[in-house]
């Protein structure tokens, strides 16, 4: 099923405030869903977040807008200290105490179902084994998730799980040492991503199809392209904070 972060009516209603003439209509729509699924994928992957709606409107009668998050699972390296004299093992960078700190591929994370952290003999599940939870209640766990400023997720290990009795590191190497599967997406989506969206989904309907689109009201005849890059550029302004 497509996904998209704005509604066919949310196009429409750029085309009109772009003073755009033409009809935004085909069989199902289905050239404008697709503009608007291909603009929300390249919103997803370029901010590294993702939105969705508890309930969809009545306009969205083609149930576009997600109204769940998403789940990524990457494989991630534990980042390590500076320099170390020769010899010396090398050993977890820490911050806040023995926790070391791994920033996730996509923001608004909201919970881990799957930790695998190395170990000598292969992996373990942290989310099993091993006490955790988020970073309002969860200090003093093994492990816990952190949302920062902008939504950035932090994924905080507690490194004393990596080491021995004798309080040396069990892991020679750190590199893709966890695997992490983890639910994300931040419930609501801003009015300003609708309207992002929906301004770039129309900006490519009219390169590809001038003709769907049409001219100004006042008959003046406006370069396609330039029409474009405007409208694409006002989609940038209102997607800057997010960035």
């Amino acid at each position: 099923m497509p996904t998209g972060y704005c509604t066919v009516d949310d196009v429409r209603r750029a085309k009109q405030e772009g003073e755009l003439t033409g009809e935004l209509v085909s069989k199902d729509n289905e050239i404008v869903v697709d503009a608007i699924t291909a603009q929300t994928e390249w919103l997803e992957k370029s901010l590294s977040r993702h939105w969705y709606v508890s309930t969809r409107p009545d306009e969205d009668t083609h149930e576009l807008l997600p109204t769940g998050p998403k789940t990524r699972d990457d494989e991630e390296d534990i980042p390590t200290g500076g320099a170390h004299l020769v010899g010396e093992p090398t050993t977890p960078k820490t911050w806040q105490g023995s926790y070391t700190r791994i920033e996730l591929d996509r923001r608004d994370a909201q919970a881990v179902s799957e930790l695998l952290v190395r170990t000598p003999d292969g992996y373990e599940d942290w989310v099993t084994e091993y006490e955790g939870g988020e970073w309002s209640d969860a200090l003093g766990d093994d492990y816990y998730l952190r949302i920062n400023n902008g939504g950035v997720s932090q994924l905080y290990l507690d490194v004393e799980n990596l080491l021995n009795e004798d309080d040396e590191p069990l892991l020679d190497s750190y590199s893709n040492a966890v695997y992490v599967t983890f639910d994300y997406g931040h419930e609501g989506i801003p009015d300003t991503v609708r309207k992002a969206v929906a301004m770039r989904a129309c900006a490519k309907l009219l390169i590809d199809d001038e003709a769907a689109l049409g001219i100004p009201d006042n008959g003046q005849l406006v370069n396609p392209e330039s029409k474009k890059q405007a409208m694409e550029s006002a989609a940038e302004e209102l997607l800057e904070v997010y960035r």
